[in-house]
Formats: C-alpha cells, structure tokens, sequence
C-alpha cells in the first residue's frame, strides 16, 4: 500500500495522467495543449559524473502519432532540501534537451511551511538558468463534494480526499468519492481505494469504511471485494516464487543487496517472477537475475 505523504499523489497521477493536466490548468494556469494521450516517462537523469538523480514521476503529454507536446515532473516534498535548488534543475534541463518540448515542474509539499521555504527559495534564482517550480500544498487542491466532477476526474476526488484528511469538512467528499470509484469500474476502483485508505488519517480512514459499508450499493460492494479478494490471492502466489528465487540464490550464494531484495518482494507480475526464477538457477550474481 502506498505510503500516506509521498507515493500516494504519484500513484494517482500513473492511474490517471490528466490529474497533472487539471493541476496544471487550474491552479497555475497553464495552458495544456489539446493532447490525444499521456504516458510515463523513464524517471532517472544521468549526469557525466557516475551518479544518477530520480524524479518521482514524469509524465508526457502526447499528440496522436505518439510525439511529445508537453512534459511534466511531479516531486513530492516533504522536507526541506536545499539541494533540491539543483537537481530539479537537471530533471527540466534534461526533458527539454531530449524531447525539444516545454516542461512543468510540479512540487507538492504537504506541509504548508515547507512550501514556503521553497517558494522563497527560487525567487532570486541562478545567474543564467532559472527555475519556476509551480509548487502546491493541500489548501491549493479543492474539496470535491460535486458528484460530476467526482465522475469526470475521479484522480482528483480521491487527491482531495487526502489533501483534506484533516480537515472537519473531509466527510462531505465521501458521495463524491465512492461515485469516483464507481465510474472507472471495480478493476482500477480498488487501486484508487488502496490510495485512499493509505491518505487517510486513521480516524478518518474509519468512517470512511463505515461510510462505504452502510451506502455503497450491494452489487458494487461486492464487485470491489472480489477484485480484492483477486488481489489477495495473486499477491500470496506472487510473495511464494519471490521468497523462492530469493531461497535460490541464497542455495547458490549470491549476495542480494536490500534494494534488490525489496525490489523482488515487492513484485506481482507471476510473469516476471517466473522469468527471474529460471534466471536464478544459474545466476552468479543479483544482476543475472534482474539484469535485462
């Protein structure tokens, strides 16, 4: 499950690009071109010097035949870094060089005092390259109670939930939050509800379920637990070949880094974990098993 402050804004805008389009739209103002599409974009700058930087997210606003129009990075800040004054730098920097397209910098602090240090950071930035990071905190995104924007961008509904998780007025966004979940069906409903259970403070995250157990309508209750139940199940079958190749290469004496072992736990795809299992029997090092 997502963690509360960090991943869970990332983990929205993967499931649903336009998010950082409607942020950019309607809190700073940019104009989004008219894009038929969005995809991901890889998250790791290389520099000349043997070190590489990672973006939380980027995503690419694409036109029909799949050519980039615009690019975003979304970072969530939580605490202060003064080295971030650099690096988002290199993230901008190195989009528009590789793409020749105009790129959004997205920030979001959860914590107001944060943002500001940031905000003051930039204003008297760099001799020839500046930065513009639009940074927003939970005040910047709205308390979605509307059923029909809720529907039309369900990304948002669930992001404002979260945002206003403290807030006395949190529990007005609950119709608007389950009609979210209702309209991208039962599939990418639970991924959204894993977010929100994540975002939510736990007194809150209480009468939410109460909420959703008592006006959720019987048939998409029941559409939602079998999708978790699914879930459940894959993710035990998924978690016995990980413990498997791990046992394997532990047979074999091979050193698995932490990253690495995390990495190989944290997998669901049976697919890919197969491969690495074939992988493993002869592997001499981590890097036969993940490499490629």
């Amino acid at each position: 499950m997502p963690s509360a402050e960090h991943e869970s804004p990332v983990a929205l805008a993967k499931l649903d690009p336009s998010l950082v389009a409607w942020l950019l739209t309607h809190v700073f103002d940019v104009k989004v071109p008219d894009y038929h599409h969005a995809r991901p974009h890889a998250t790791d700058v290389r520099v000349l010097v043997p070190r590489t930087y990672h973006a939380d997210s980027m995503l690419l606003f694409c036109d029909p035949a799949d050519r980039p129009l615009l690019a975003a990075v979304l970072e969530i800040q939580r605490r202060w870094d003064a080295t971030k004054r650099r690096t988002w730098k290199l993230y901008v920097a190195q989009l528009e060089a590789e793409l020749d397209v105009d790129t959004a910098l997205l920030v979001y602090c959860p914590d107001l005092r944060t943002a500001r240090r940031y905000r003051g950071l930039f204003e008297f930035d760099g001799l020839s390259l500046s930065l513009r990071p639009l940074i927003f905190t939970p005040n910047d995104v709205p308390l979605v109670v509307d059923v029909d924007l809720a529907r039309t961008n369900p990304a948002l509904a669930v992001l404002s939930a979260i945002c206003h998780g403290q807030n006395a007025q949190v529990e007005a966004t609950f119709p608007a939050l389950m009609e979210a979940l209702r309209s991208v069906g039962p599939k990418t409903a639970i991924l959204y509800y894993d977010v929100v259970l994540a975002g939510l403070p736990a007194a809150v995250r209480t009468r939410w379920e109460a909420f959703m157990t008592t006006m959720a309508d019987y048939e998409f209750r029941s559409d939602l637990l079998r999708e978790l139940a699914a879930r459940y199940e894959k993710q035990g079958e998924a978690r016995g070949e990980a413990r498997a190749i791990l046992t394997v290469l532990e047979g074999r004496g091979v050193a698995v880094p932490d990253e690495a072992r995390e990495q190989i736990l944290g997998c669901t795809d049976l697919a890919q974990l197969d491969s690495w299992l074939r992988r493993a029997v002869n592997a001499s090092t981590v890097d036969d098993v993940l490499g490629g």
